[in-house]
């Protein structure tokens, strides 16, 4: 399905368009009467985002006796057969109050609008975003503009690869924007257009059921979007993994009939001297818990435990996109964890890229296993830094729920340059601790270290197991995306049906403004 349009014009060119939107802030209560028994709240009423025009009067009346709009942020009001302009229906927008307008209250203005131009059925609609706009401080209003562009773009995600094809539903075309002249808007409104391209590849893979996406179509698809990008990409199968001495991955995939992929994406941004930024991501393109195995009730949803692969390959396709001057690898171990008659067993024992020996005690705890003999082998490149992203822990949603991603790792500098895009970007992290302590839970009486410990604070204890793995001299930052990676129902951009595509905008950010760490 194609993007929507978004065109940015000083005048509007739509000669009748489907509608005129507005927005406003909203309507501040006032309290009258000096004694609580008096109390009365009463509402002024909305206040529009521009400079007065001489419509507004009669649409002020027209509001007064309607009592139906108070500019709340997200609310929109249809008032169809009102001419305004050239335009025979006018749109309400609501932008919420005027003090706390910021880059992500724009971002869900414009998905809001998405949403309600599909649900009014508004083929083209104009918007005057300049009279928002205004009201942000100069030197942040193309950033503004481009975090409404997000929003009106991941509003207009919708996976229907299965589903019988309905001629009956609608999807808008686009939006005028209009009063906006100058190159700086068209790049943040490109930069908007590529940031979602790449985060709808993110979705896109995470929403495949496991049948439609093994590890191989996983390989195939990447090495696809790479080869459209101008990135390069190489796969290894499972006998080039034996000869690494991949045991814990390939011990993952034993009980599987899918052969097992690494698969390796590079982009080339900086110069041939630099050291590269490494990524790596836990492609379980499905999980059944394995001899250890899950329960049946939503089995269903592990379809996305390789969200965090998909948010490697989605970051790799905005490095060529947005032309980051970085050398950036992309590492993604794609496996499915089932529990056949060759499969892993509790109590076996599986030896990593280094030698590192690991017994399993849990066959359920296994992305942490994809991981760790991935993120040996990605450090023979001799990283800046070195991140993973994976759907490791059902402990984050109890501990952060699905609105924040949690993080851990073992360098200051690169956690506050991650917890800086974070802020930038409104993707939120937390930072858990990875203390000594958790390690005692680790011990194993006949191996180097156990995949499994006790239920507290088992986010910490995956990041602690990950950590065993990594050599101290590289900067490495761990991110549990299990609950934020899917299924969102906190912002109107995201789905409750999808994958949301979380961190590939931070990571894009912090790759755009990438120094070396001291």
């Amino acid at each position: 399905m194609a993007l929507p349009e978004i065109s940015l014009n000083p005048l509007s060119k739509v000669q009748a368009p489907s509608a005129a939107l507005l927005a406003f802030f909203q309507a501040e209560p006032k309290e009258k009467g000096k004694e609580k028994k008096e109390e009365v709240v009463t509402h002024d009423l909305p206040v529009f985002a521009g400079k007065k025009i001489k419509e507004l009067s009669d649409l002020e009346n027209y509001l007064k006796g309607a009592n139906c709009f108070w500019g709340k942020k997200n609310e929109t009001l249809l008032i169809r057969a009102y001419r305004f302009g050239t335009a025979s229906n006018l749109g309400l927008i609501g932008l919420g109050k005027k003090t706390a307008l910021d880059t992500d209250t724009l971002r869900q203005v414009g998905a809001a609008t998405y949403h309600f131009q599909k649900k009014e059925h508004l083929k083209d609609v104009t918007l005057d975003i300049q009279s928002i706009l205004n009201t942000v401080r100069e030197s942040k209003r193309a950033y503004s503009l481009q975090a409404f562009c997000e929003g009106y773009l991941l509003a207009s995600y919708d996976y229907r690869e299965f589903k019988k094809e309905d001629k009956s539903l609608f999807y808008p075309q686009g939006i005028e924007l209009v009063g906006l002249k100058g190159k700086d808007f068209e790049k943040a409104r490109d930069k908007a257009r590529a940031l979602v391209e790449s985060i709808f590849f993110t979705r896109l893979l995470g929403d495949k059921p496991g049948n439609a996406l093994t590890p191989k179509e996983l390989a195939r698809l990447c090495q696809e979007m790479a080869r459209s990008n101008g990135l390069t990409c190489q796969i290894l199968g499972a006998k080039e993994m034996e000869k690494e001495g991949m045991g814990l991955l390939l011990g993952v995939a034993k009980g599987s009939a899918q052969e097992p992929q690494l698969i390796v994406m590079e982009h080339k941004g900086g110069r041939k001297t630099d050291r590269p930024f490494v990524m790596v991501g836990k492609g379980v393109t499905f999980d059944s818990g394995g001899i250890s195995l899950k329960p049946s009730d939503r089995m269903e949803e592990m379809k996305y435990d390789m969200m965090g692969a998909a948010t490697v390959a989605g970051v790799m396709q905005a490095c060529a996109k947005l032309k980051l001057p970085v050398n950036v690898i992309g590492y993604i171990g794609a496996v499915e964890n089932m529990p056949g008659g060759k499969a892993q067993k509790p109590g076996d024992i599986q030896r990593s890229v280094s030698g590192k020996t690991v017994e399993i005690t849990n066959t359920d705890a296994e992305g942490r296993l994809v991981l760790a003999d991935v993120l040996e082998y990605a450090q023979k490149q001799n990283p800046q830094a070195i991140v993973d992203f994976a759907t490791l822990t059902g402990a984050v949603i109890v501990a952060l729920g699905t609105v924040t991603t949690g993080i851990m790792g073992t360098h200051k500098g690169l956690i506050g340059v991650i917890k800086a895009a974070s802020e930038a970007t409104d993707e939120r992290v937390w930072e858990l601790p990875l203390y000594d302590e958790y390690e005692e839970d680790l011990k194993s009486h006949y191996a180097d270290i156990r995949n499994s410990g006790g239920r507290e604070a088992g986010s910490q204890k995956g990041g602690t197991f990950l950590k065993f793995f990594m050599d101290k001299k590289y900067p490495w930052v761990h991110f549990d995306i299990a609950g934020s990676a899917s299924h969102r129902k906190d912002r109107n951009y995201f789905s409750s049906k999808h994958g949301a595509g979380v961190m590939v905008r931070l990571m894009a950010h912090l790759l755009q403004n990438w120094k070396t760490l001291k």
